[in-house]
């Protein structure tokens, strides 16, 4: 049983490393009651087949060299249930990103639907894969002030059975922009020159067993486009957390970037907090 009290307001570990890697990265060319709010396309999942067995089943891995951290397979969700509670906690709210950030609209999405890149490389909405117990969205944005456009956020925590199959997602993640560097989010809004890049720390990090993150141009949004774009995501055993950043005027390519990582590494760092071995 994975115990959780109050919201987790105490990010202390704020990830050094985890923020400079979103400058270093090199790139490559709901239901009832546990519903999260009507599910909207917003183009930041990433749904893939259920990976292979893992033998193990929904037990911990030893983090990579340069990491203390392995989670405590008590406080590991094991239901839907709890990986539903574990995720709300995690999942970055407006106060979460900064001062002055508001909840957008659509606010909510999930938990039990979640974004797919289609062979056309259009995203759509579909039913959670076998392998994720739950995927919670919170869309939040930066509102428009002193010659800046609106600085829009998405969160997306998601839960999976085991290690593997979060493996596997980012696995998935790290390869679409190859597949589709240029995609369609929605009607209205589009992604192109995506490129995708892994870990440049190789394990050497603060927090999260991996790192990865996608940038590139977001079209259709605010006007003076097009703006940059990042899509990052940090794995910490069985849960892996993402923030989808998109720029606006006056927002440039390094500022998204970082708020971005500042989003994956103030959740990643929550994650650890509810995840780790209480002694």
């Amino acid at each position: 049983m994975v115990a959780i009290g109050g919201r987790a307001r105490t990010r202390l570990r704020l990830c050094g490393s985890v923020l400079a890697a979103a400058l270093l990265v090199p790139g490559c060319t709901g239901d009832g009651a546990g519903d999260d709010g009507a599910a909207g396309g917003n183009g930041t999942g990433s749904a893939s087949p259920s990976p292979p067995d893992a033998a193990g089943g929904g037990g911990p891995s030893p983090g990579p060299s340069g990491r203390d951290f392995v989670p405590d397979p008590d406080r590991v969700p094991k239901t839907r249930e709890e990986a539903l509670r574990f995720a709300r906690e995690v999942v970055a709210e407006p106060e979460s990103w900064g001062a002055g950030y508001v909840r957008s609209s659509p606010y909510k999405s999930g938990p039990r639907r979640t974004s797919v890149l289609g062979e056309d490389c259009v995203w759509k909405q579909r039913a959670l894969p076998s392998s994720e117990f739950v995927s919670v969205v919170r869309r939040s944005e930066l509102p428009a002030e002193d010659g800046k456009g609106t600085l829009r956020v998405t969160a997306v925590v998601t839960v999976h059975r085991d290690t593997a199959s979060a493996e596997w997602k980012m696995a998935r993640i790290l390869e679409e922009p190859l597949r589709c560097p240029d995609q369609q989010l929605d009607a209205t809004e589009r992604i192109t020159g995506l490129r995708s890049g892994g870990d440049p720390f190789q394990g050497r990090r603060d927090v999260g067993d991996d790192f990865l993150q996608e940038t590139g141009r977001v079209h259709g949004g605010p006007p003076g486009g097009p703006h940059p774009y990042v899509w990052a995501v940090t794995r910490i055993g069985s849960v892996t957390v993402g923030a989808a950043v998109k720029g606006s005027e006056g927002h440039d390519v390094a500022a998204v970037q970082t708020v971005g990582a500042r989003g994956t590494a103030n959740m990643s760092a929550t994650a650890e907090l509810l995840l780790e071995e209480r002694k």
